[in-house]
């Protein structure tokens, strides 16, 4: 089965989960049968990018790891995280971003949309 990954929130715990599940990806593919692609990064200083067809997620780690922008990496134009989970496609949707704690947001917006588009959300 192929999944489409969003990540929502793109610091070091994101990070480090991209890195794993790169690590990863040989043995999820032939132990279980699960392939994935990531489609939408919404980062709170490195802008956001989407593509339904998959993201270079090594270059979107060397960008902001180097303090660069990932815009460039996206087929097309998205504003703010919420248009990140509209456009990507994904299936699954991973939140890390900072969050109030009196409200929940804007990780309460995120993970509604997510639900209410069909995907999974993880926090």
């Amino acid at each position: 089965m192929h999944y489409n990954l969003a990540l929502i929130g793109f610091g070091n715990v994101a990070r480090a989960l991209a890195r794993l599940l790169i690590r990863k990806q040989d043995w999820l593919k032939s132990k279980h049968g699960i392939t994935f692609s990531f489609t939408g990064i919404s980062t709170g200083r490195h802008g956001h990018a989407v593509n339904p067809n998959g993201l270079d997620i090594q270059k979107a780690l060397e960008l902001v790891e180097s303090g660069q922008d990932i815009s460039p990496l996206s087929s097309l134009e998205v504003k703010d995280s919420l248009a990140v989970i509209q456009h990507s496609k994904a299936n699954v949707m991973f939140e890390n971003s900072p969050v109030n704690t009196q409200t929940g947001q804007p990780a309460l917006d995120h993970i509604r949309t997510a639900l209410e588009l069909g995907m999974h959300a993880i926090t």
